[in-house]
């Protein structure tokens, strides 16, 4: 059990902090993508064992959140934060100075846990602000969290130009310091009550479970047997059933059941998968969309798809003009825009172009931005002593939800047929996708308003 503590003072080493923490970890989740075929080269591996980097990033950054989140709740955000920005520093410097493709691949390792404790915790301390100081956090959140994935092809592609891959990871160290002297300068975000045990042995079977569940997605990369495809799926669910009875046992779960069970985290929840699931067909599908069927550069197909993070970077003002509650912005404004982006990605399947497309990503980039908002916002008037939990538990549901879009997606549009077919596969995935988001606005309804 944890109390709030005043930690408003300087308010502004908060904003920096929160900014910091989440546009790294966002950033460092697509920068290198663009240097891939460099590591193969420069360390003679192949490109399927050196994507290991970006794949071993995102899993140790999931694997490692409710661990980071619980460590904020039973600690402080102040000392998770610092250990975070310390690891995430550090770890980006072994990266940048390594000689050989598993030095590389483990200091990634390393980037995801430092990752996940700066992901967590910047949550959470925002959770412990005053009323007012949440809003305006809530904005730089969002700014954090989308100029992340804008500047990380452009400004990939400018330092692999100018400087070489190594400064791709050297970048973050200034940054890291930066970050590191701020959180020295905040208040310790809680007072330790009372202690709980950790659940490590929960923790083990989450990190098997979720090996088991990456294995069985990207199965037809690692080219896995129909036999071992059984195997790991067999297992994962036997480990699933065993995870879940220990868990219902334990005193303080590694996974926060009870926290699940209040039906505003609950939505919270579901509704960072959706927000996830959705951004990683639509980030994944795009450029490959324009490739197949276009003779764009590569430079200019890069420039059309910031058109969904530019979206969501306008979602933070437009959001101030509204100036309605939480409730009414996801079910009138945020929903029926993202709804709308994937019907016109349907209907146009046929007739692809550059303002066709740019208006869909627009539209879902301002849903988006105004749906993800809200839902922080929602998490923010939660419960005090648990915001780095539920902060981890957002983080948590949403990765999850990009890796299973963006595999899915991709494992549909990797199959050799022909142009006509691979147009009707276009539009089997946004009818999905637009089928769920229609679930998701009825449930919204029933849980936002009816509930009330």
């Amino acid at each position: 059990m944890t109390q709030a503590v005043n930690s408003t003072k300087p308010m502004y080493s908060i904003y920096i902090i929160c900014f910091l923490g989440l546009f790294l970890s966002t950033l460092d989740t697509g920068i290198i993508n663009l240097a891939l075929n460099s590591f193969s080269v420069d360390f003679d591996v192949s490109l399927e064992y050196i994507g290991l980097s970006v794949t071993l990033y995102l899993l140790f950054l999931i694997i490692f959140l409710i661990p980071s989140g619980w460590l904020g709740d039973f600690w402080g955000q102040k000392t998770a934060l610092t250990l975070g920005f310390l690891l995430f520093g550090l770890t980006s410097m072994i990266a940048g100075f390594s000689d050989s493709a598993n030095q590389l691949i483990l200091s990634r390792c390393g980037q995801g846990i430092g990752a996940a404790l700066l992901q967590a915790n910047c949550l959470g301390l925002a959770g412990l602000q005053s009323s007012k100081q949440k809003i305006k956090l809530n904005s730089f959140i969002m700014l954090a969290i989308s100029l992340g994935p804008i500047l990380g092809p452009s400004f990939g592609g400018i330092i692999l130009k100018l400087w070489g891959w190594q400064f791709l990871f050297l970048i973050n160290v200034p940054l890291c310091i930066v970050g590191f002297l701020f959180c020295l300068r905040i208040n310790k975000s809680v007072i330790l009550l009372n202690k709980e045990t950790f659940d490590l042995k929960g923790m083990i079977l989450f990190f098997m479970m979720l090996v088991g569940c990456v294995s069985l997605i990207y199965s037809n990369n690692i080219n896995l047997s129909l036999v071992e495809t059984s195997f790991i799926g067999i297992s994962t669910l036997i480990i699933f059933l065993f995870f879940g009875k220990i868990e219902s046992k334990h005193s303080n779960p590694f996974f926060p059941v009870k926290l699940l069970s209040i039906s505003s985290i609950r939505y919270i929840s579901i509704g960072s998968m959706l927000f996830g699931l959705t951004a990683g067909m639509l980030f994944s599908v795009s450029p490959l969309i324009f490739i197949k069927e276009t003779s764009y550069s590569i430079d200019y197909i890069g420039l059309i798809c910031t058109a969904a993070p530019i979206g969501v970077i306008l979602s933070v003002f437009v959001k101030k003009v509204i100036n309605s509650s939480c409730n009414k912005i996801i079910l009138i404004y945020a929903l029926p825009l993202m709804q709308f982006s994937f019907a016109l990605l349907f209907f146009m399947s046929f007739n692809i172009s550059v303002f066709n497309y740019v208006i869909a990503a627009l539209c879902y980039g301002l849903g988006g931005g105004l749906f993800q908002s809200s839902l922080i916002q929602v998490a923010m008037e939660q419960k005090k002593d648990k915001q780095s939990t539920i902060g981890s538990l957002i983080r948590l549901f949403q990765n999850g939800g990009i890796i299973i879009g963006a595999a899915c997606s991709l494992a549909l549009l990797e199959i050799d047929i022909s142009l006509l077919e691979n147009i009707y596969n276009y539009q089997t995935l946004w009818g999905i996708t637009l089928v769920v988001l229609s679930t998701m606005s009825v449930y919204s309804y029933f849980s936002l308003f009816r509930k009330k």
